[in-house]
């Protein structure tokens, strides 16, 4: 296969986006660890922290989605009072 100049060019500036973007994400990572050190937490909690948010401003309900979820695992591993026994 031959390639020509203009794909030859088009082929580094791949190479080039993506050796950035690797930079960028391995400084991303970087700043959630001294973030989350900062906080006293664990990175992956900052991170799914960070990804609720996210989600929630692309499509909303999602925190409230989430929440309902922990109240119903909690109430299924008896570590919180069940909805039911509230109203009794």
């Amino acid at each position: 296969m031959q390639i020509d100049t203009k794909s030859r060019t088009a082929i580094e500036d791949v190479i080039n986006r993506r050796a950035a973007i690797a930079s960028m994400q391995e400084q991303l990572k970087e700043d959630v660890k001294a973030i989350a050190e900062y906080l006293d937490i664990k990175p992956a909690k900052l991170n799914k922290i960070i990804s609720l948010v996210e989600k929630e401003r692309e499509s909303g309900d999602v925190v409230e989605e989430e929440r309902d979820t922990l109240d119903t695992a909690a109430d299924l591993a008896g570590s919180g009072e069940s909805k039911q026994d509230e109203g009794d």
